[in-house]
Order: C-alpha cells, then sequence, then structure tokens
C-alpha cells in the first residue's frame, strides 16, 4: 500500500505506472514550470538519481515524488522516478520539466524526463530499475512516433549547452566537468540502447490498460467537451482539423498539438532571456542564446514549432533570407 493515493494506475510498456502530478497535487505551493511542451516533444532524456532506503509499504519513486512534494528536491522536476517496482509520474507530458541544466534549451523544453533510481553496486534491484527506465523509455518513444536516435542522456544537454559538436551519441556520452548522467549507466550506454531498442522491436511499449482504441479529440481545453471538433484514432487527421486555439489531446488528456499559426509575418515579439537560438528548424545545436525584441520574418510555423525571426520590421518577407533572417527560435519563447 502506498503512502500517496494515485490518481490514477496504469500499466505503461510493462511498467506499472502511479500518477501523481504536482500540477494537481501541490500543498506546499513550490515552484513549477510553466512552459508547454505540447506538440513540441522531441524525445526521451534519461537519469541516475541514488537509491534511497524506504519504510515498508512505499518505495524509492514514490519517496522521491512525496520528497518534491515537500520541496526537498530544489528545483529538479522531472515526468517520471522509476524504481525496481514501479514508475511514478509527477509531470504530464505536456509540461516541461526542470531536469536539463541547460535553461530554456531542448532538454528541459522538449523532452520527457526519466529518473532512474539505481546504486553504484550495480545489483540485481538496480538492474530491474534499469529494466523498467527501458521499457518507460521505449513506451514513450513509440508514444510520440519517435525512434532510439531520440533516446537522450543528461550529458547530452550539457554539451549542447557548453557548445560541443558530435553525433548524438557522441553528445550523450562525451565528458562534461559539469555532470557525467546517468552515472551508473553511462557506463554501458550502448547496451542500455540495445535494451531500450529491444523493447520497441517487441512491440512491449504499449498503454495496456483497458483495450480501448486510441481517440485524439481535438478542444480548445481537455475540460471543455463542448469545444470538441471532433475525435479521430489518427493523430494527423486530428492535427488537420486543429484550429487555431484549439489542441489535440490523447484518451488520457495529455496534449499531444497546439496550433500555433497564430503568429504573422511582421508580428513583434518579445523574446524571453536566455532563449536557444538555432541556425534552422530542425538542428538541436543552439548558435547562441538571446532574448529582446525581435520581428517574425514570415509568420509561418517551421518544423519544431519554430519561427525564423529577423531584426528589423523592413526585413520580414526580404530576401535574400541569410542575410535577413537572424535565425529560428521556438514559439514558446515568445511573451504573448
Amino acid at each position: 500500500m502506498t503512502i500517496l493515493r494515485p490518481d490514477a494506475t496504469t500499466t505503461f510498456g510493462g511498467v506499472t505506472v502511479n500518477e501523481y502530478l504536482l500540477t494537481k497535487h501541490n500543498p506546499n505551493h513550490i515552484d513549477m514550470p510553466s512552459v508547454s511542451m505540447a506538440g513540441k516533444i522531441i524525445g526521451v532524456t534519461v537519469h541516475n538519481t541514488d537509491w534511497i532506503t524506504v519504510a515498508s509499504g512505499t518505495t524509492p519513486a514514490e519517496q522521491y515524488t512525496r520528497a518534491t512534494i515537500n520541496n526537498n528536491m530544489k528545483d529538479v522536476r522531472v515526468h517520471y522516478y522509476v524504481d525496481n517496482i514501479c514508475a511514478w509520474q509527477n509531470l504530464p507530458h505536456s509540461l516541461s520539466g526542470w531536469h536539463a541544466a541547460d535553461g530554456s534549451g531542448n532538454g528541459n523544453r522538449r523532452t520527457i524526463a526519466i529518473e532512474c533510481i539505481m546504486s553504484s553496486a550495480y545489483n540485481s534491484v538496480d538492474k530491474k530499475s534499469e529494466d523498467n527506465a527501458a521499457k518507460l523509455a521505449a513506451a514513450l518513444l513509440k508514444q510520440y512516433g519517435l525512434d532510439i536516435n531520440h533516446l537522450y542522456t543528461h550529458t547530452h544537454w550539457l554539451n549542447v549547452r557548453d557548445g560541443r559538436n558530435g553525433t548524438i551519441d557522441q553528445l550523450n556520452t562525451m565528458y562534461n566537468r559539469y555532470k557525467m548522467c546517468p552515472a551508473y549507466i553511462l557506463p554501458h550506454w550502448a547496451e542500455f540502447k540495445k535494451k531500450v531498442q529491444s523493447y520497441l522491436n517487441a512491440g512491449t511499449s504499449t498503454i495496456s490498460a483497458p483495450s480501448a482504441k486510441q481517440l485524439y479529440r481535438v478542444r480548445k481545453s481537455w475540460a471543455d467537451a463542448k469545444s470538441q471538433l471532433g475525435a479521430y484514432s489518427s493523430l494527423e487527421n486530428a492535427k488537420k482539423v486543429c484550429k487555431v486555439g484549439y489542441s489535440v489531446f490523447d484518451a488520457n488528456g495529455n496534449v499531444v498539438y497546439t496550433n500555433g499559426s497564430q503568429f504573422t509575418k511582421g508580428q513583434k515579439v518579445a523574446i524571453r532571456a536566455n532563449t536557444p537560438l538555432f541556425a534552422s528548424a530542425e538542428t538541436t545545436s543552439v548558435t547562441r542564446r538571446i532574448s529582446g525584441t525581435y520581428y517574425l520574418y514570415d509568420g509561418i510555423a517551421c518544423k519544431n514549432g519554430r519561427y525564423r525571426i529577423t531584426t528589423k520590421p523592413e526585413f520580414c518577407g526580404k530576401a535574400p533570407v541569410r542575410r535577413f533572417v537572424t535565425g529560428y527560435v521556438s514559439w514558446d519563447n515568445f511573451n504573448q
């Protein structure tokens, strides 16, 4: 029997997941992230946190959840804690976390965080925690249509933050003096990836709650059922009818897409401090960090929710593009 009472308990990818969202349970008014990841998730980030001894009737994952609620985890906010028994979900997938130490970079703002609870002993309990983390990671990748190349380490985002270059796996494992994380998995990261891939191949990453068909609902908000435009088994069909101001929700009420086309050519936007600027719509390498007033070059939403910006209104739409476009910025960094 748990100490906390989860709002829901399901089996996801073969892992028991207890949902206890801080957005619903925050009696101590701890600081919380506020940036949406709706429609912008690019991967899963794996962390390690240390094994702890807990009282009978609870597990380390629940204890870390309780510690977060009690404001004993400082400014760490993750989506999942997972141990050898189960996982506890602390944040909805539609909300960014604080876990990658990259500020408003893609680690915090665009990946789902898994904290795998282990020790340096790497005993049978640790290996079971790691196995549960692999199953959970595979389930999340599959849910968002992502492959193994979207599996990241905490250290990956530190290296991106620090301007390092390399392949995804080079950045995943490259030494960073700030932190090497997940500390207990990194020494055999290639084997861990193979395990995640095996679960992807085996098709274990499905939600084995009631066997109802997944439906994607198009609404203004999950609570506003009257605003629903339709329910679709195909995510792409749901996106096609999603009007400005509406979002697509999965069966659990998580936002998986938001229509971000409310921006127009020449629109003045105030960009938050320390915002990452990208050279293209797809790259994960940050060119530099910016803030202040800019203008939307053409108001067209590109991949990953990014828009082209420029420094003066008279530059909007002018050619050549390379001369007048400053770079690409994710729309969630605009102060509306």
